[in-house]
């Protein structure tokens, strides 16, 4: 969901723009409109930069496309600018335009293709988006478009856990805790959730520590300090930046 956000955190996010440097005028006139509350000036002037070659501006406007924040829906041209931010190498759209494939999306003429859904998040994942990865993950675990391979998952899982993402690291304590496909380590499963919520945000953390709680009451105080140690040398393993 696009959610009205401060002036600056919008400037953050499209001078980052997921790895790209935007350039065009028409960013800055979208930021401003946007600002001020303008939805329809500042979609226009995206659309504007991005049919100009920038990607965050094609990137924005695709999410105003899709009818977020009071701006009208129109998958078409969601579609359209998705694609255009995609094909500039913006990391966050090569995403979204996978989850595009990946569901399809009908009411712009868009059908379900795992193919091109693994392809888009197969670009993203080289720049090692942990989002990517774990749906890339998803797929192989679930055997969508291809044969049902779980230890294939699980390893683009460990990539995405590894950048500290919170459903990857949910994941693989899960897969710990009940022992298959992989062997039961209840220490493990604790480590995992335990970096789980280090990397919770304010709308996951309630959730993280209601399984936490729940799987404690399960473990002895031996297992709960092992989780500990090896959630440490995680850390160490993979310092967070």
């Amino acid at each position: 969901m696009f959610m009205r956000i401060s002036k600056t955190a919008l400037v953050l996010l499209a001078a980052v723009g997921w790895g790209i440097a935007p350039a065009a005028a028409d960013l800055q006139t979208g930021i401003e409109a946007y600002s001020a509350g303008d939805v329809t000036a500042a979609t226009e002037a995206w659309a504007e930069g991005g049919d100009a070659g920038d990607a965050t501006s094609a990137f924005l406007a695709a999410k105003m496309y899709e009818g977020n924040n009071g701006a009208p829906a129109n998958p078409y041209k969601a579609v359209k600018y998705m694609t255009l931010a995609a094909e500039g190498n913006h990391v966050q759209a090569q995403v979204e335009l996978g989850d595009y494939y990946r569901s399809g999306k009908p009411e712009a003429d868009v059908k379900a293709s795992v193919d091109e859904a693994l392809r888009w998040y197969e670009k993203a994942a080289l720049s090692q988006h942990a989002e990517a990865q774990m749906k890339i993950g998803e797929m192989h675990y679930n055997g969508e478009g291809a044969e049902r391979n779980r230890f294939e998952g699980i390893r683009w899982y460990e990539l995405a856990a590894e950048k500290y993402y919170t459903p990857a690291l949910i994941f693989l304590s899960g897969i710990y805790w009940e022992g298959d496909p992989l062997p039961q380590d209840k220490a493990k499963a604790y480590s995992f959730l335990l970096l789980a919520r280090q990397g919770a945000t304010d709308d996951t953390r309630a959730g993280v520590d209601a399984l936490m709680s729940q799987r404690e009451k399960q473990m002895s105080r031996a297992q709960m300090d092992a989780g500990i140690r090896l959630a440490e040398a995680f850390r160490l393993e993979h310092i967070k930046k």
